[in-house]
């Protein structure tokens, strides 16, 4: 460790020292409470306490601590942790009872996610921005949705596929993509088959549709053939489109002024997609 020294007098002497952790066969626990007290003692304003692989980014981190305008984690969200918020009723499966809303903040879902996933893009962390979404943390909680399901299944595999492309190609600084994961789960099981769930519930969604379409000619007033995605059936057409619509957006070209060779295959296991790499 560096720091830096004055003749300032030594500060007041420490409290006692809080309860060390037993050792174990991984590691052994030390108490560094004087020692860090010794350094704080002899530092000026504008002076830092750092090791050798100090960075640019470490500096920024540690001006961030404890600061309310910058750390995000000085402030208590209301909860603890993940548990305590669905225990209490946050991020529900279904979304609501009725069926109606529960498409309607569906949509409000992967609007959001869309957001934060271009927010990531702009070179924010993962973990303030997809993943501050109880579904992505908690895949296992929204298996029977097909629709939220199929859709934070393929994000989560994105989110995967592009860091190891970005990572592999060592092109690009942390304001540009910040590709540490922190442990979020970005792999999970059944992700090498996420395309496969996609199509299945986009075929499923398209098939209703066209048979709204098909009503519609007819001018029936029941749809007896199909099952609706909600309860309203005015509705229905323009909800089937506003799921197709966002289901297909991750793969729709992103602007027809870019080449083929702009395009780089990313794979989910046996199955690929097109991701555009601005």
């Amino acid at each position: 460790m560096e720091a830096s020294s004055s003749s300032s007098p030594a500060g007041p002497a420490p409290g006692p020292p809080p309860s060390i952790p037993p050792s174990g066969d991984q590691g052994v626990w030390a108490d560094v409470s004087p020692l860090i007290a010794a350094a704080c003692a002899d530092l000026q304003d504008g002076e830092l306490v750092h090791g050798e692989n100090f960075s640019l980014f470490a500096a920024m981190s540690a001006l961030e601590i404890m600061d309310p305008k910058m750390d995000s984690g000085i402030e208590r969200s209301g909860y603890y942790s993940i548990d305590e918020a669905i225990e209490d009723g946050i991020a529900p499966v279904p979304l609501s009872l009725d069926r109606t809303l529960d498409i309607q903040r569906t949509l409000d879902v992967i609007d959001h996610l869309f957001s934060c996933e271009a927010t990531w893009h702009k070179g924010h962390t993962l973990a303030q921005t997809v993943f501050t979404c109880i579904y992505l943390m908690k895949m296992e909680r929204i298996s029977s949705h097909a629709v939220l399901n199929s859709f934070c299944r393929i994000l989560r595999a994105t989110c995967n596929s592009v860091i190891s492309v970005v990572s592999t190609a060592r092109t690009h600084e942390e304001e540009d993509l910040f590709t540490m994961s922190f442990g979020l789960p970005l792999n999970g099981e059944g992700d090498d088959k996420c395309l496969s769930v996609l199509n299945s519930v986009e075929e499923t969604i398209s098939r209703q549709l066209r048979a709204c379409k098909s009503q519609a000619l007819s001018k029936k007033k029941t749809l007896e053939e199909f099952e609706s995605l909600q309860d309203n059936p005015e509705l229905e057409e323009g909800y089937c489109r506003a799921l197709l619509c966002r289901l297909r957006f991750p793969f729709s070209p992103c602007g027809y002024v870019h080449e083929e060779t702009s395009r780089k295959r990313i794979g989910f296991g046996s199955q690929a997609c097109y991701i555009m790499l601005g």
